[in-house]
């Protein structure tokens, strides 16, 4: 019961600081620089998309040790398993309490930024509200070029963003490994 209460209590706080960040983003995009309030909003959308492929890449990677990792199941997986020997397997070397530990920190930290604060920094409901209000106003070419944009430009860079995670786990796993041996 305690860590249901302490993961709804990195949702709601990372949400919270999620949704400040969206504002002042948005304020940021359309007020001060001019923008579009649909231009706006597709580049909170698509640097959200980046930035929760990089975290996703990253907590996998640095708190994932029992062999289950998610990562499993995307294309980055095929060429590590052949570079990095713990990729994605367990390491049968830790003790179950360092799993326990590393599990609830992935739970909580997946929580705070994914759930919480990315969830409420990127909004499918405001995207699809926007466009609706677009395609009222007959700005057909303004409700393509959002809907489009936002999508491809999404998944093109929850991609590079997951791939990236993935890099910079990998180096700082080889950078350990480089000190470890010294």
């Amino acid at each position: 019961m305690m860590r249901f209460i302490s993961i709804l209590a990195c949702i709601s706080i990372g949400g919270g600081f999620g949704a400040l960040a969206r504002e002042g983003t948005m304020s940021l995009m359309h007020g001060l620089v001019g923008l579009p309030v649909f231009v706006s909003l597709g580049i909170v959308n698509v640097l959200g998309s980046f930035l929760i492929g990089i975290v996703f890449g990253l907590l996998e990677g640095h708190l994932r040790r029992d062999g289950k990792s998610r990562l499993k199941q995307v294309p980055h997986a095929q060429h590590l398993n052949h570079n990095v020997k713990w990729w994605p397997d367990g390491d049968p070397t830790l003790p179950a309490v360092d799993i326990l530990r590393a599990e609830n920190s992935l739970q909580m930290a997946s929580a705070l930024f994914i759930t919480g604060f990315l969830g409420a920094y990127t909004t499918f409901s405001a995207f699809c509200l926007l466009t609706v209000q677009l395609l009222q106003a007959n700005q057909w070419i303004d409700a393509v070029i959002s809907v489009v944009g936002s999508i491809s430009l999404g998944l093109i860079v929850v991609w590079l963003g997951l791939h990236l995670g993935v890099r910079m786990v990998l180096r700082s796993h080889s950078k350990s490994k480089a000190i470890r041996s010294d």
